[in-house]
């Protein structure tokens, strides 16, 4: 009986992380999407549309920075509660409660904590330069078809842990590449089909031309974040960081290339932003002028730091695959709620998506996306697929960690 009611908390708390995960998840690529498709008044007086992809990119940037205040704030009062409740000879180091998910194996010697931290900036820079190649992706294709199309990390990251890191990719392995290289193909398909049939009478749909180079943006993104993923594991055996706390100086060091260094070669590159490539003072004026623009902000800070939060607690709940699935399954929200706006809110609105004769298309590609990902993370198996052997588990290929936004 007591172990029951054990049992009754630890699944509403699961349940709990889980909804959460799911909620700002979907909040989280509804929020950036809303964002670089609204319109404000800008420097020269006029009313444009909010292009700022790598001001989307300063906004994760910055969410994954509080991620650590939260992480040291939660840390230091778990500490002092159990220096108050266990404080004997024998008590061990109370941990942070939220230095949670995969950690690294420990080294013989490990390196200085300002040396593990100077390391996070190699998986900031490429996290950085992802997402701002998705950012850009995302301004000429629906959200949907962005979040399906960044389930092909996997397939990079698959690929490149065979050249890099020298492990070998098993009968499942292959197989589930093999259906998420299918399933991107037919999500592209249709992307492209579906934006050919309502080009000439849709009020907000994008040349054909415009969305294949935003689906390329967003794919030559996941090449990056693969190499992110293969750089940190390479990196990991001497980091020795808690997951949350690999997030949050990865913040920090975003923030800090981008204030030093992409700001300022933005300002001076020439481009389509009033001259520039991205004018961060016209950015500035565009969010002082629009309350919505601003809640839009706000809402993705929060979503984007309770979605890494909540996505490290189910890792250690459950597992890595288990929160890779759950990521995946806001697609799904994602595309209902385009949906709705489109045709339950205002038929002209660039934040909603009709259907067209290739909407079954591409969820039959997300399907076999999402089939792919599972057969990889091995929660389902096919007949013709045989278990891996015991002594193969040291090579597998890495699956690659959705702890960003």
């Amino acid at each position: 009986m007591v172990k029951k009611m054990a049992q009754q908390p630890r699944a509403s708390y699961i349940a709990m992380l889980v909804l959460g995960m799911l909620f700002t998840g979907s909040m989280n690529t509804i929020a950036v999407n809303m964002q670089l498709k609204m319109k404000s008044i800008g420097v020269d007086g006029t009313s444009k549309t909010f292009k700022k992809p790598w001001f989307a990119t300063f906004d994760m940037m910055f969410a994954m920075m509080l991620v650590i205040f939260v992480d040291m704030l939660v840390g230091r009062c778990s500490r002092s509660k159990q220096a108050m409740i266990d404080a004997g000879p024998q008590s061990s180091p109370a941990q942070p409660m939220l230095d949670a998910g995969p950690q690294s194996r420990k080294p013989e010697k490990q390196l200085p904590y300002w040396k593990r931290v100077c390391m996070v900036s190699t998986g900031a820079f490429f996290d950085l330069l992802a997402t701002a190649l998705s950012s850009i992706g995302l301004s000429y294709i629906p959200a949907s078809v962005w979040q399906m199309l960044k389930g092909s990390s996997l397939l990079f990251t698959g690929v490149f842990s065979v050249m890099f890191l020298n492990r070998k990719l098993l009968n499942f392995n292959i197989m589930g590449l093999l259906l998420c290289f299918i399933g991107v193909t037919v999500v592209g398909l249709a992307s492209v089909l579906g934006s050919s049939a309502r080009e000439s009478d849709a009020p907000n749909s994008q040349p054909i031309g415009m969305v294949i180079f935003g689906m390329s943006m967003v794919l030559v993104g996941q090449v990056v974040q693969a190499a992110q993923v293969i750089a940190e594991e390479w990196l990991m055996k001497d980091l020795n960081l808690p997951a949350l706390q690999v997030i949050g100086w990865e913040g920090i060091w975003g923030v800090l290339m981008m204030v030093a260094a992409v700001y300022p070669i933005l300002y001076v590159l020439p481009g389509a932003d009033d001259g520039h490539m991205e004018d961060v003072f016209d950015t500035g004026t565009m969010l002082m002028n629009s309350k919505p623009l601003q809640y839009c902000v706000i809402a993705y800070l929060f979503s984007c730091s309770t979605f890494n939060i909540t996505g490290v607690l189910i890792t250690k709940e459950l597992s890595a695959t288990h929160r890779q699935m759950m990521d995946a399954s806001r697609t799904l929200v994602i595309w209902l709620f385009d949906l709705g706006v489109h045709y339950l809110w205002d038929k002209s609105s660039p934040f909603g998506e009709e259907i067209t004769a290739y909407s079954a298309l591409q969820l039959l590609g997300f399907v076999i996306l999402a089939l792919g990902q599972m057969t990889y993370g091995e929660i389902i198996s096919w007949p013709c697929v045989k278990p891996p052997e015991p002594d193969m588990w040291a090579l597998r290929s890495p699956m690659p960690s959705p702890s960003r936004c």
